[in-house]
Formats: C-alpha cells, sequence, structure tokens
C-alpha cells in the first residue's frame, strides 16, 4: 500500500471507531424529524441537507478523472447514505492503476459539467445556509451534538467530507500538472468546490 493508502485506512478506522465508540450514545429523535419533517430546526435541517448535496459535488469533482479500475459510482451512491463513511474507502482501495479511459458516458459529464447544475447546486445550498442561519437555532444545535450520536457523527461527518473535498482538489491540479492553489476554494463548504468547478470548466 502507498502512504496516501495507509493515512486514508488509519483515518477512515479512527473515524469508524469514534462514531462507534466516542460519540455521545442518545438520538433524541432528531433523525426521525428530519426523514419526517416533524418540525425540525433550520440549523440542524440546513446541515442535514449539505450532507444530501456533497454528494453530487463529490460525484463532480471526480468523475472526469473516474478511469482507474475500481469504480467511483458505489462509493458516491453510498455517500448519500453514509457520507465520508462510504466515500473514504475509496481513496484507500483505489491503487491509482488508472487506464487512461473514463467510464463515464458522455451525456452525464456534459449535465455535471454545465454551469446549469453547478447554479443549481449553488443556488440551493446559499437558500439552505440562509435559511438555517437565520431560522434556526445554534445553541440548540450545540446542545443536539453533545447528547445525539446522530448529529454528533453527522457534524464531523460534514467536516471530514470538506477537508475531503479540498484533499481532491489538491489531487486534481497535481494530476493534471498545475499547482495554482485553488484548492484551496474547499475551505468554504459546497461552495468552494462549486466555484472551483466553474473556474476550472470556464
Amino acid at each position: 500500500m502507498t502512504m496516501r493508502q495507509i493515512l486514508f485506512l488509519i483515518s477512515w478506522a479512527v473515524f469508524v471507531l469514534y462514531a462507534v465508540f466516542f460519540a455521545p450514545e442518545g438520538n433524541q429523535g432528531y433523525l426521525d424529524q428530519l426523514l419526517t419533517m416533524d418540525d425540525p430546526d433550520p440549523f440542524l435541517l440546513m446541515v442535514f441537507s449539505f450532507l444530501g448535496i456533497y454528494p453530487l459535488v463529490f460525484t463532480a469533482l471526480l468523475l472526469r478523472e473516474d478511469d482507474s479500475r475500481l469504480p467511483l459510482w458505489p462509493f458516491v451512491l453510498g455517500m448519500f447514505m453514509f457520507g465520508a463513511f462510504a466515500l473514504m474507502p475509496y481513496f484507500f482501495l483505489s491503487k491509482g492503476n488508472h487506464t487512461g479511459k473514463g467510464r463515464a458516458p458522455g451525456w452525464l459529464l456534459k449535465g455535471l459539467y454545465s454551469r446549469i447544475f453547478y447554479m443549481l447546486l449553488i443556488t440551493g445550498t446559499v437558500a439552505l445556509f440562509l435559511y438555517g442561519m437565520t431560522q434556526g437555532n445554534f445553541k440548540l444545535y450545540l446542545e443536539a451534538f453533545q447528547i445525539s450520536q446522530f448529529v454528533h457523527v453527522m457534524t464531523i461527518d460534514f467536516v471530514v467530507l470538506t477537508i475531503l473535498s479540498i484533499y481532491v482538489m489538491y489531487w486534481k491540479e497535481c494530476r493534471n500538472g498545475r499547482s495554482n492553489q485553488k484548492h484551496w476554494f474547499g475551505i468554504v463548504p459546497i461552495l468552494g468546490a462549486l466555484l472551483y468547478m466553474m473556474q476550472k470548466n470556464d
């Protein structure tokens, strides 16, 4: 295994062990509130919804580079249920033995790399952010983070995905022979990656 694979394997194992053994044990019905839309706190709904947008972001970031023997799609689909838990194994299972031929159909790539797709995601992200920040209760969210395993792990998952987006953009720059430091766009969750992709495709 390469050093990259080892680091991702260790990070993934630590993430799993932390979620199972060290996160708060209670759940307090927060997941049920979100799934049934039983008046969830807007801040909680915002973060939960962001985790539904991130798989689309990573699909746009990685699909054009999906030319290794290990296909990307099972890991991206798994993100909708398990977030970074599902995506991280791709980085330590993939050996980087690229075939040079992408497997995604042209119509899908055309849709993913269109400005319309990016603008839809940006609009949705901004709308959720404004809704969560203006209508949500951050204090209640912090309390939920301390007592609910679901909210606790969901929050860490969001942070891990943000860090992963920075890594993927850096990897793309290196693979394409560029080092323009624009991967730091990823510090801004979701929006940074989308803006990075927009300027990259101009």
